[in-house]
């Protein structure tokens, strides 16, 4: 069976969202919470995450063909995620099972009215195991790249081993910061190999060296590491595709944010599935406008996201 997309990723968590009251009259950048005392929980939601489980998740709901290589522990909550994959019509064939650590957990407290905090436990994530002999028995179009931890640096070039053996092979990337932290003299090798690089703006100037403000020069010096698209988001400030020399703009959507866990993951997979479907990356960026913006208003990285029935409605 050919797929379109194979995301990869060690991004397989269990994600459980609290929503607390916060004190407003503590102005301060910290969440404290006293030491041995019951905090009143005014909302809890259990959902699943994990980088490149969302972006498959989002691909397959528009109708094209997803498998994911991810790696879960030897108990309830990784059954659960892939279970949750398989309803939601992705591939689970490649999910590796780790008997020695647990899955992954993210716990994302959230005050009313102020910015969230992410605890994670990785767990059985940074056990991955990525080889380019197992890769290349997987026939796709697609391989789409989330957050490597643990021994990252392997992993990466078996991934890319793929491109010397299939040109045809098209790769998009959305690196972790602990990548990024590398330097691009490292991951030079890489970038010249990818299709479509995905990073927010600070990721961007992390990697180019240059001023977050200045889009201009962010996509163009991004563009000369090799990518063939270049794509910048910036949260509420919309984003940025350079595609060749043409750069595209699309605002974000006027929407009642409820939850920001997974809109970077929602952006890319309606990105992505814009380019594949209708080939044409100012329709691709604006899927992925749209996409995010509908998963916004719901808790949860893989809740509201639109479907191949949506797009018969939207005018992209």
């Amino acid at each position: 069976m050919e797929y379109d997309v194979l995301t990869i990723g060690s991004a397989a968590l269990r994600d459980f969202t609290f929503f607390i009251d916060a004190d407003k009259r503590n102005k301060s950048d910290y969440i404290c919470l006293p030491a041995g005392a019951k905090i009143n929980i005014s909302e809890s939601y259990f959902t699943h995450g994990g980088g490149a489980c969302n972006v498959a998740v989002g691909l397959a709901n528009f109708g094209l063909k997803v498998a994911t290589i991810v790696r879960v522990g030897e108990d309830y909550s990784g059954q659960a995620i892939i279970d949750g994959l398989g309803n939601k019509k992705v591939n689970t064939s490649f999910v590796q099972i780790d008997k020695k650590l647990h899955t992954g957990v993210s716990v994302v407290i959230q005050p009313r009215g102020g910015d969230r905090t992410i605890l994670t436990y990785r767990g059985a994530n940074d056990n991955l195991e990525v080889k380019s002999e197992k890769l290349k028995k997987i026939e796709t179009k697609w391989l789409y790249l989330s957050t490597l931890s643990g021994n990252w640096q392997p992993m990466l070039s078996q991934v890319f081993k793929l491109k010397e053996k299939n040109q045809d092979l098209k790769i998009a990337w959305n690196p972790s910061v602990i990548q990024l932290q590398a330097g691009k003299k490292k991951l030079a090798p890489f970038l010249k190999k990818t299709e479509i690089l995905i990073v927010n703006r600070k990721e961007a100037a992390m990697l180019s060296g240059k001023d977050e403000n200045n889009m201009s020069f962010l996509l163009k010096s991004l563009a000369q590491l090799g990518p063939k698209i270049i794509v910048i988001t910036c949260g509420s400030d919309g984003a940025y595709v350079m595609d060749q020399d043409e750069i595209l703009y699309e605002a974000s959507k006027s929407t009642k944010i409820i939850d920001t866990t997974g809109a970077g993951d929602s952006f890319s997979s309606g990105f992505l599935a814009g380019l594949i479907l209708f080939h044409k990356s100012h329709k691709a960026l604006k899927l992925g406008i749209i996409n995010s913006a509908a998963n916004l208003r719901i808790v949860g990285a893989q809740e509201g996201l639109l479907t191949k029935k949506d797009l018969k409605r939207l005018r992209l």
